[in-house]
């Protein structure tokens, strides 16, 4: 028979995991939590470009490489030098958990050399042309969270020459109408207002800006919470895609792994990239 100290310790473990298994997804988390969370570096870093911003790093599952599904992920971040990829690390280590190589495009942004209106924009589509011959056919989705989820929507518009080889794109919390939001007040709302200053002196840079106005790609699929502060309810509005609110999520529910929100993100990938 085992020592009462012994069997008291394995009671308090047992207790303890299931507890840890039990507990609730979370939901309406903030931008620290996200920041607390911990992850592997990734296997490799590409460079796509001259700029100290023009990379992407990739991780693979370790297994099935050669035949999983690909995410190519671009984080948010309100278009901020201030804002790097690393916030969203976490969240392509739980891709690759998940079952998918990940590769995550760091882009030129706000604040930086090169940064004005539309070289994030221009980035992200060389990046992805870059990463095109190295999905290996698989089936791939293109996501973004955030401001990285406005720059998803556009870099797969207007039948670009990476739409044939992208499945799905899927924008997290995205900002769909650049017009409407730059006219409400909040830090992310003003950042994007001085972004579209910097395009001012050409229209056709400036039009192209909001998702809303372009032909997105034919599987594009908008997932929002319906608690966020960052990004309205109203971005999904008025725009022919398909769309899946969230109830009580907020803004970084979409990129917090240990999130309801989450649940549902690995969800939409597997129905759209395994059938």
């Amino acid at each position: 028979m085992l020592p009462k100290t012994l069997l008291l310790l394995l009671f308090i473990f047992s207790a303890s995991n299931a507890s840890a298994n039990n507990e609730e997804p979370l939901k309406q988390v903030t931008f620290n939590k996200v920041l607390e969370l911990a992850g592997e570096e990734p296997e490799k870093t590409y460079s796509y470009g001259a700029h100290p911003s023009q990379f992407i790093q990739y991780w693979n599952t370790h297994e099935r490489t050669d035949s999983a599904a690909n995410v190519i992920f671009i984080h948010g971040g309100c278009w901020l030098k201030d804002y790097d990829i690393t916030h969203t690390n976490p969240a392509s280590n739980a891709l690759r958990n998940a079952g998918f190589n990940v590769w995550s495009i760091e882009y030129r942004r706000l604040g930086e050399e090169g940064g004005d209106w539309p070289a994030s924009l221009n980035d992200v589509e060389a990046a992805i042309d870059f990463i095109g011959d190295k999905l290996n056919g698989r089936p791939s989705a293109v996501m973004g969270h955030s401001a990285g989820g406005h720059l998803a929507l556009l870099a797969t518009a207007n039948d670009t020459p990476a739409s044939p080889n992208i499945n799905v794109v899927i924008g997290l919390a995205a900002i769909t109408d650049m017009v409407s939001y730059t006219q409400t007040d909040g830090s992310c709302n003003r950042a994007a207002l001085n972004l579209m200053k910097t395009a001012y002196e050409n229209t056709s840079d400036y039009q192209k800006a909001s998702p809303r106005t372009q032909k997105l790609h034919d599987n594009t699929w908008l997932i929002q919470g319906d608690a966020d502060r960052i990004v309205p309810l109203s971005q999904t509005h008025n725009i022919d895609v398909e769309t899946e609110i969230l109830e009580g999520v907020g803004h970084f529910d979409l990129i917090h792994p240990h999130s309801s929100a989450w649940k549902a993100i690995i969800k939409r990938l597997n129905n759209e990239l395994h059938p």
